[in-house]
């Protein structure tokens, strides 16, 4: 049935399967199984297949024809119709649905669902909040309401909303958000911050005067709160972004290099002496405080992060080696040189245990990761 489907059907019924589908996707699926019986018997077939692939069960396909396949699909990380439709042509098509959504960096839970992590992941540290006094609340260890001199907190279910209390408003206060966590909080004006691991966001307690100015390092995604009387201005390692209310991704992850991917309003991007507007769908990227380049984003991509989920398309391994770190807490030590620009299609979740996305690489791209006794993983 999968010859007879298009490869953005093909891709729907995948991500389905590897519960991975935004929303509106997760519509589009509705009425695709709506209108064609062809879609919903290729799922039940999909499921079946990956069913048989955790199972364990050998001779689902040869070897060397599964090789093949890996291999052309990870060469391909935008497979036209015309490529996946020669894929699905094969006599074991019904396997190659499997072997697919394993180069996707799906995860099988049918294979995995009743086996224990063997990989001891270091203890991930606290997220602190720092405030203008200098006094560091744990907001790890520390949840409910807080009461301080300065500000009272409600710390709830990875969520942070706070009001201010007599002279909070002077001075800055600080939110670390350590490897391995997401937070979120939500600022006097309404503004909500999504901060992903390894990131830090400096704001005051209440926003005075003509502008509403906070700093962030790492990533973020924003939902600013509209007012325009009060622009906001986010500053960034060597830009600034400047907008009235609207939703955006921020990363600067990468030394020297910032991202700003925009969902839906408008923003002003400064880097320098360059200013560039975007609209939504666009992402500007400073580097170095030379000209800003704008290109389209992939949502998906961008903004999976928000579910855990961090997507790799044909990423070398020292691209991946850059995220492992942030997501798990854990040390990266590359043995083989020879592997850094081994390539990878795939996904990691970080709700799951990393054996998982190890034996997915080493499936797909032959990279064996293994921990050693103190805690750190190497690649060779």
């Amino acid at each position: 049935m999968m010859e007879q489907l298009n490869e953005e059907e093909i891709f729907l019924l995948l991500g389905k399967a590897s519960g991975s589908l935004l929303p509106g996707e997760e519509a589009l699926l509705e009425e695709l199984f709506r209108n064609s019986p062809a879609a919903t018997t290729a799922y039940q077939q999909l499921l079946e297949n990956l069913k048989e692939a955790g199972s364990g069960k050998e001779g689902t396909i040869p070897l060397p024809h599964w090789r093949e396949l890996t291999t052309e699909i990870t060469n391909n990380a935008h497979p036209t119709t015309t490529t996946v439709k020669k894929l699905f042509s094969w006599k074991w098509a019904a396997a190659a649905a499997s072997i697919l959504v394993i180069a996707a960096g799906v995860f099988l839970y049918s294979h995995y669902s009743n086996r224990k992590s063997s990989i001891a992941q270091g203890a991930a540290p606290a997220i602190e909040l720092q405030l203008a006094d200098g006094s560091v609340i744990n907001l790890s260890r520390q949840q409910g309401t807080i009461e301080t001199g300065s500000i009272a907190l409600n710390n709830r279910n990875k969520t942070l909303a706070y009001a201010a209390k007599g002279n909070a408003a002077a001075g800055t206060n600080r939110l670390t958000v350590p490897v391995g966590l997401d937070y979120k909080i939500t600022l006097s004006d309404g503004t909500e911050i999504w901060l992903n691991s390894a990131t830090s966001l400096q704001f005051p307690a209440v926003f005075t005067g003509n502008t509403r100015e906070i700093t962030v390092d790492g990533e973020a995604y924003l939902n600013v709160a509209p007012n325009a009387q009060s622009p906001f201005l986010v500053h960034l390692p060597g830009s600034t972004v400047r907008v009235m209310g609207t939703a955006f991704n921020i990363n600067s992850y990468d030394s020297g290099i910032t991202k700003i991917a925009l969902v839906n309003g408008a923003v002003q991007v400064q880097s320098g002496t360059a200013l560039k507007v975007l609209s939504p769908g666009k992402q500007a990227t400073c580097s170095g405080g030379q000209e800003i380049t704008e290109t389209a984003f992939d949502e998906r991509t961008v903004l999976g992060w928000r579910k855990g989920l961090f997507y790799f398309n044909n990423a070398p391994l020292s691209e991946i080696s850059k995220v492992l770190p942030r997501w798990f807490n854990i040390t990266v030590v590359i043995d083989d040189r020879s592997l850094l620009n081994r390539r990878f299609t795939g996904v990691i979740n970080r709700n799951h245990p990393i054996h998982l996305f190890l034996e997915d690489l080493k499936v797909i791209s032959g990279i064996h990761g293994s921990v050693d006794a103190n805690g750190r993983l190497h690649f060779q």
